[in-house]
């Protein structure tokens, strides 16, 4: 065996080689430290709650309500009237009226539907069956950087193919009608409005902001999703309309209170994301 004897000169001078490199890395370390501050980000650290905000997240939010509230008749004769107005202009059958439930909650009626629940022709089940498949055989080829899209396809491609499922079996027994799908979409969007300010009480009214701003943006978000509603009922009475019945639960269960949620999360991470470091301190 071969052996290579190492000198004390060629020792020390290794040992000094390693000693100068540990003292270069921690100077640069060092260096880092002083020109680039790590600081825990505001999303996860504690913030001290001062009893002024603490009013604000209880006072405020019951007072928006209770206006919602007061002004139910107010948002839904400006829903009816937003329904009635795009209706007559794409001439399409859709009249709504204003009643009053049992227990004195007003609620809105479609007068007459713009379609029977007609079953969805052999055409339109065979060619929905095979882009339903496809979209699903995609999503199983997509690689990890289309999560974000990968999953919400597969979930709406399984929910077409259960329905697919129910319309091949049974299509007469399917007597859930256009209108009854947009009363439960207005009666969901007027909740959504109600549920609004008490959502943001618990991540934005806390925050040490300007009372007025937290009043602006909480009214711009209402505005916002007092205006899609209706225009959500249209669009699905359309689609369900030119189309058929066949895609009524995707369009309740995916694009329905779903979809009125995933609207009030970017709408309210838009808002959190303007507010300024101190707000959190």
């Amino acid at each position: 065996m071969l052996t290579k004897n190492i000198s004390d000169a060629d020792f020390h001078s290794a040992y000094a080689h390693e000693k100068s490199y540990v003292a270069a890395f921690s100077a640069a370390r060092k260096e880092r430290h002083q020109f680039i501050q790590s600081q825990t980000h505001r999303a996860i650290t504690s913030m001290k709650v001062t009893p002024y905000l603490m009013v604000q997240a209880f006072v405020l939010p019951l007072f928006l309500v209770g206006l919602i509230y007061m002004g139910q008749a107010l948002i839904f004769d400006f829903w009816k009237v937003c329904i009635e107005f795009w209706s007559h202009h794409l001439s399409f059958s859709f009249n709504l009226k204003t009643t009053f439930s049992e227990t004195g909650w007003i609620t809105l009626h479609v007068i007459n539907d713009p379609t029977s629940s007609q079953a969805p022709s052999f055409t339109a089940l065979v060619m929905t069956t095979a882009a339903t498949l496809l979209g699903f055989a995609v999503s199983l080829c997509m690689n990890k950087t289309c999560l974000p899209l990968k999953y919400p396809l597969r979930i709406i491609c399984t929910v077409q193919l259960v329905t697919l499922l129910y319309f091949w079996i049974s299509p007469s027994n399917f007597l859930y009608r256009i209108a009854d799908h947009s009363e439960e979409l207005l009666a969901i969007g007027y909740v959504v409005m109600l549920a609004t300010p008490l959502m943001l009480a618990m991540g934005y009214y806390i925050l040490n902001q300007s009372l007025l701003k937290k009043i602006f943006n909480t009214i711009l978000i209402l505005t916002f999703i007092g205006i899609l509603i209706p225009h959500q009922v249209l669009a699905h009475a359309l689609i369900m309309t030119h189309f058929s019945n066949l895609f009524m639960p995707i369009l309740y269960l995916c694009f329905g209170a779903v979809f009125d949620a995933l609207v009030f999360i970017a709408l309210y991470s838009w808002i959190v994301s303007n507010v300024t470091a101190e707000a959190t301190v």
